[in-house]
């Protein structure tokens, strides 16, 4: 090999990029990311609306003495279940503006992890409500107040831990924000 051809080699070198993207293996990435934050807001969806329908359904049914405080518990729980149904609906319907390139499926990705993190929000916060409801409930019918203690006991564990979850969520979120961020500069 002579010295010229070496020195239009390494002159062909420095006139690439040191570093690449390789988009396909970013596109498919991004997708997998978009497919877990999907599956897992379509499981959270789903869990919320059965178990709150059936729940509340069934707490209507079992309250034979009529106290008001589970009435109230049981009409807000098939209202959560209803309001899942909605956000569901709209967040489905919302996923088709999103263009099918790497940067319309990381915004997609991201908006549907902002949703989950919304949706987790709000799922901690229903449970300190139905605690609550729950506990005013047993007051109102009589119960031993240490059956209530115990019972607002169990929805404050309930609540620490599903702090856990929802840091997951805030942190698949953060992770897609990078990207993105990533992908804009």
């Amino acid at each position: 090999m002579e010295f010229e051809e070496v020195q239009n080699i390494w002159g062909a070198q420095d006139a690439q990029s040191i570093y690449r993207v390789d988009e396909k293996e970013l596109y498919g990435k991004v997708l997998g990311r978009k497919r877990k934050a999907l599956r897992i807001t379509n499981i959270s969806e789903l869990l919320l609306i059965c178990v709150n329908m059936g729940a509340g359904g069934y707490v209507w049914y079992l309250n034979t003495r009529g106290v008001f405080f589970i009435y109230v518990m049981g009409g807000w729980m098939i209202a959560v279940a209803l309001l899942c149904v909605v956000s569901r609906v709209r967040r489905i319907a919302s996923g088709r503006r999103f263009d099918r390139s790497v940067r319309g499926e990381l915004q997609h990705a991201l908006a549907v992890a902002r949703y989950q993190v919304r949706l987790s929000q709000f799922s901690r916060w229903n449970i300190v409500l139905i605690g609550a409801l729950c506990v005013f409930g047993m007051w109102e019918s009589g119960k031993s107040p240490w059956v209530g203690v115990l019972v607002g006991l169990f929805f404050a564990v309930t609540y620490y831990l599903s702090g856990f979850e929802h840091g997951c969520y805030r942190r698949q979120k953060e992770r897609l924000e990078s990207l993105y961020d990533k992908l804009e500069r």
